[in-house]
């Protein structure tokens, strides 16, 4: 099978395993926000993605170094072993500082205990899930995300109506319970599929725990603190404006973000998570050519899905948004949100760009040039400080996008200027 025609399989499975629970998250969100009130689900909201945020940081590393060095392992059984045990050693170390931390600042140890417990599952379930890319599963994690997100609405919604735990101990509940039934669904679906095919091997050799250790942290330290950089992106504009304009204004601005950026994400995401595994097995089999075909394509669809988008919300799109969302439809929330798009797309753009040197092991210039596109964005609001123009802030996102996409792209710039000039 072509590398365009894999991707594509891989890409609609991983498209349905976001958008089915989805379907069934947002659903179930009036229900719950009924049940807690809206204090109490923004409450465990903020107290959630902070878990998810915290499980990025701290296990992000190690998916990212399975899925670049999956391919180049010549005992793959030993290597998934070895990454999981990893995984959940790393996760044991953060447990008590991440322990302490919580009880001090919620004051209430039983809930830095649920905070813990489920930071420590979700690491897992990142590390299992890069395994599973990595040796192509995409189908099975659409019943693996099914799983996940009913298990947890089932057992929130019998445990809030019918025990009487508060109501954060309750969700954290269906939280761990639901990520160890997905994370123990994922293992055995890996575990039978590295026992057999190419990936049993005769000769076993068993990794070495400090010898990956290192490997892991030289490359997937620094693709941490590039999500770092990359959330600091989306959040810096909103906390310039919330101190320049005020809370209305921001949450307007918010809102417009959120919907704009989050619903070109779920679209866009799943290339993100199908292209890497392919590109990693094609790159170590000297594919190179088929990669930079694919990569071209891909940059070519963004780029005229981006252009098509952009009519569209200029043309009618504008008006059903600030319907539904409840913002005042004016010229200037119509430029602010064409401006989010386009910084949206071309950073998704940068994201297809600089997967040529995660191939190359090129983690610290990744970060690097994702700390002066921040930078950039940083230097834009505080220069215009000054300004009442409420451009200025969708205007930095979308600086940094475009800085970004031309550090990673002068490379790509140099070869093709030579091209043209012999």
């Amino acid at each position: 099978m072509d590398l365009f025609s894999r991707f594509k399989k891989d890409y609609l499975n991983y498209l349905l395993s976001i958008i089915l629970p989805g379907i069934v998250t947002a659903g179930s969100i009036p229900l719950f926000k009924l049940l807690l009130g809206a204090k109490g689900y923004g409450n465990f909201s903020i107290t959630f993605n902070s878990v998810l945020l915290c499980s990025a940081t701290l296990s992000g590393w190690i998916s990212q170094s399975i899925l670049r060095y999956f391919p180049a392992s010549t005992h793959k059984q030993s290597f998934a072993r070895q990454s999981i045990l990893l995984s959940g050693i790393t996760q044991a170390i953060f447990s008590l500082p991440v322990f302490c931390i919580v009880w001090y600042l919620k004051g209430d140890l039983l809930m830095a205990l649920f905070f813990t417990i489920a930071l420590f599952i979700t690491s897992l379930q990142f590390s299992i899930l890069a395994i599973g890319q990595s040796i192509f599963l995409s189908k099975k994690s659409i019943y693996s995300e099914i799983l996940r997100t009913g298990s947890y609405i089932t057992i929130a919604l019998i445990l809030l109506k019918f025990t009487g735990i508060h109501y954060m101990y309750a969700l954290f509940t269906a939280i761990i319970f639901s990520y160890f039934l997905s994370f123990g669904y994922l293992y055995s679906l890996t575990s039978k599929e590295l026992a057999k095919g190419p990936y049993l091997v005769k000769e076993y050799k068993t990794e070495r725990l400090k010898e990956l250790f290192i490997r892991f942290i030289l490359y997937g330290g620094p693709l941490s603190l590039f999500f770092i950089f990359a959330y600091l992106i989306s959040l810096v504009d909103k906390f310039f404006m919330l101190n320049k304009v005020g809370a209305e204004v921001e949450g307007n601005y918010q809102a417009m973000f959120d919907f704009l950026s989050k619903s070109i994400t779920i679209v866009i995401s799943p290339v993100v998570i199908s292209l890497l595994p392919l590109l990693t097995m094609a790159y170590q089999h000297g594919r190179t050519r088929e990669i930079k075909k694919l990569l071209v394509t891909l940059f070519g669809v963004e780029l005229a899905a981006l252009f098509v988008t952009c009519i569209l919300y200029w043309w009618f799109g504008s008006r059903i948004l600030f319907g539904l969302i409840k913002i005042p439809d004016t010229p200037e929330y119509k430029l602010m949100g064409l401006i989010l798009i386009a910084g949206t797309f071309i950073w998704q753009m940068a994201i297809i760009v600089h997967k040529r040197y995660e191939l190359k092991f090129k983690s610290t210039f990744l970060l690097g040039m994702v700390a002066i596109a921040f930078m950039s964005q940083l230097l834009l609001y505080i220069f215009f400080d000054k300004s009442n123009n409420l451009l200025l802030y969708p205007l930095g996102y979308a600086l940094s996008s475009v800085v970004y996409l031309f550090l990673v792209s002068i490379g790509l710039i140099g070869i093709f200027l030579k091209r043209l000039l012999h």
